[in-house]
């Protein structure tokens, strides 16, 4: 049986400027782990993916020059530095086809010191998620009246490194007010506001292999069928049977909002600030309830400050002496919940800032409303196991009760039958039959060696968000399953060896006008929330 071939490559000359193969430097193993590292209810949003490798830093590199991956060093490769893109790619031989199953930026460099040492370097890259855990929400407005895929490309874009593809699906709702909730003041990550965003719809945010940032809205994998099926194939299983794992209760938490109809002071300068000639300062403001500046809110329709409506200045604090209001010069960049204003003393004598305000539409979020959906037999004989799933964006309730009867059908219990021959000889169902509870996500990872060509490719083509079949002699396993997270790992040389990290699928199929197998209502479909 051929072997899996696997390359690495840099792009030296820039993004997009061609790829240049480094293959010949690497030394096993190479780890690859991306995805949503869980696969519960709450877990829909991928953590950071990673790749480690190590290279030869040895003059028996491919350079023949010792410290060609160390920077700094005078045999140093062009370019080679923090936030280099890399990729990996895999040829399956059984098709032909390779497969990128990483793209990232180098996050890290570690050479090994001494001549006479390995002297190798440990080499750590991060995916884009990465990049979204460390970027910051800086000048994104509040979002009035726009689906959640229009809110997560907004947060996209305010992302200085932008993904190296995009997939984003067509969001279910339409949120009348979103990201209100982030503050440029306490320097919120994006990848924090994506999450809030993406709970809010109850759909999936990730990277795949090659470098394309998904968002999956809510239902997107219903009319997915199995891509494959591991029947008694896999190298393990690991099952998660147990007590802490039967879901009871869903409960979803969702924030109805409330908007000014004129505008009012959202912030207010407390201290009389001296700004002296010449300087420019910078000045976080976050919105505050006008009846309670203890309270945050979130403001959309701001106003740009204007001259002695909104800031004055004076050569006094008190504002008895002259009057310098013209020689400031004002301007503020909004945010949600919070802006920043710049302020530049133009003229030739200090100025005390006597009055500075924001003024704009106050967005008021009066707490959660609690939806919920429970299993009350199954609570009742097994105790309360409720999860709660924050949705920060969606302003309606019954969207969040919905959502609780919909995760609870999926993350719950099922009930099945337990035939046994009655004494009677009777063995019909219902009369003899006692009711069990199976728990539905009763895997939590399968791992996988290629060792067959079938199972080559299926380590390789296989990504996020695919669904497959698990079946198991042993455990009686006979479920499909979605793929959360991969984690591949060259063991020896054209061997890699996968872990998919599984969420369960739905067993129902829905109704979808127009659609053969999808359409025929009471038949082979149920209804579902949109």
């Amino acid at each position: 049986m051929a072997l899996i071939t696997s390359k690495i490559e840099c792009e030296f000359s820039g993004a997009g400027l061609g790829w240049t193969e480094i293959t010949a430097d690497v030394l096993s193993p190479v780890s690859i782990k991306y995805g949503i590292h869980g696969s519960s209810a709450k877990d829909r949003v991928a953590g950071a993916g990673t790749m480690s490798l190590v290279l030869n830093n040895s003059s028996l590199n491919s350079a023949n020059k010792e410290g060609y991956y160390s920077p700094g060093h005078p045999n140093a490769r062009i370019n080679w530095t923090i936030g280099l893109r890399m990729r990996a790619q895999f040829l399956d031989p059984a098709t032909s086809t390779w497969y990128v199953k990483f793209i990232g930026y180098i996050i890290s460099i570690k050479p090994d010191a001494g001549r006479y040492g390995s002297r190798r370097v440990n080499i750590v890259l991060g995916d884009w998620i990465e990049e979204a855990a460390r970027s910051y929400i800086s000048g994104v407005a509040a979002q009035i009246n726009k689906r959640s895929d229009q809110v997560i490309s907004t947060l996209i874009a305010n992302v200085t490194r932008q993904p190296y593809a995009t997939s984003i699906g067509t969001g279910k709702d339409t949120y009348a007010y979103a990201l209100d909730s982030s503050r440029d003041d306490a320097r919120n990550p994006v990848l924090q506001e994506i999450a809030r965003v993406t709970q809010s719809e109850l759909g999936y945010f990730y990277v795949k292999g090659d470098g394309t940032v998904v968002f999956e809205p809510r239902f997107a994998r219903s009319t997915l069928v199995d891509s494959t099926t591991l029947d008694n194939t896999m190298a393990g299983l690991s099952l998660q049977m147990s007590r802490d794992n039967l879901l009871t209760r869903v409960q979803t938490a969702t924030y109805p909002r409330t908007v000014d109809t004129s505008n009012q002071i959202l912030y207010t300068l407390n201290n009389k600030s001296l700004i002296r000639v010449g300087e420019s300062v910078t000045i976080s403001a976050g919105y505050t309830d006008p009846n309670n500046r203890t309270a945050r809110v979130g403001g959309t329709s701001m106003v740009t400050p204007v001259a002695t409506t909104d800031y004055t200045a004076n050569s006094a604090s008190d504002g008895s002496g002259t009057n310098l209001t013209a020689f400031l010069t004002v301007s503020a960049t909004f945010g949600g919940n919070a802006a920043t204003i710049d302020i530049t003393n133009t003229g030739s004598q200090d100025a005390y800032i006597t009055k500075l305000q924001l003024r704009g539409l106050g967005i008021y979020d009066y707490g959660k409303t609690i939806g919920e959906a429970e299993n009350t037999v199954l609570a009742a004989e097994f105790g309360d196991s409720p999860v709660l799933l924050d949705m920060r964006y969606q302003n309606d309730p019954l969207v969040g009760v919905k959502g609780a009867e919909y995760l609870l059908s999926v993350y719950g219990a099922e009930e099945i039958g337990i035939w046994y021959l009655g004494t009677d000889g009777s063995s019909n169902l219902g009369q003899t039959t006692q009711l069990a509870y199976w728990v539905q996500n009763t895997i939590g990872s399968v791992s996988i060696s290629p060792q067959t060509p079938s199972l080559q490719t299926q380590i390789l083509a296989r990504d996020i968000g695919d669904r497959v079949k698990i079946i198991e002699a042993v455990t009686g396993v006979s479920k499909s399953f979605y793929i959360q997270s991969i984690s591949l790992e060259v063991r020896a040389p054209g061997l890699p060896f996968v872990v998919w990290v599984l969420a369960p699928a739905d067993s129902q199929i829905y109704w979808k006008l127009g659609q053969s197998g999808y359409s025929e209502l009471g038949t082979t479909t149920r209804l579902v929330y949109t």
